[in-house]
């Protein structure tokens, strides 16, 4: 159930992002939420911000879901899961809703590459 919580949250997310793609883009049934929809910049980020978190998630969410299935701790499955959360979350934010913030797009950078890699590591470490 710890992959359940992931999932539902990045998909929570991804809906979330996908509203403000719509928003930017002008849609008629969003106009109450009309901020800025003229910035074409903008726009492109919030759809790479969409777009990455569509790239990355499913990996992850594997992941948790084969390490979970084959009796990984719960707390290290909690941990792999928060901080790739939080860092899809600030690159969501960065891309999404910022002109730049380099903090948050390589702190975000990092907390996705780091769980994943340690998550395939100890899969693999299982598998062998």
């Amino acid at each position: 159930m710890i992959t359940a919580v992931y999932t539902s949250l990045l998909a929570i997310w991804l809906v979330f992002l996908s509203f403000r793609v719509i928003v930017l883009r002008g849609s008629p049934v969003f106009a109450f939420l009309n901020i800025n929809t003229d910035d074409e910049e903008m726009l492109q980020r919030a759809i790479r911000a969409h777009g990455n978190l569509t790239e990355y998630a499913p990996m992850m969410v594997i992941l948790l879901y084969l390490l979970e299935t084959n009796g990984t701790d719960p707390s290290t499955l909690h941990v792999l899961g928060l901080a790739f959360l939080i860092g899809r979350l600030m690159h969501g934010i960065c891309f999404g809703f910022m002109k730049s913030s380099m903090p948050l797009r390589i702190g975000g950078t990092v907390l996705t590459l780091t769980p994943l890699l340690v998550a395939a590591l100890l899969l693999a470490s299982i598998a062998i």
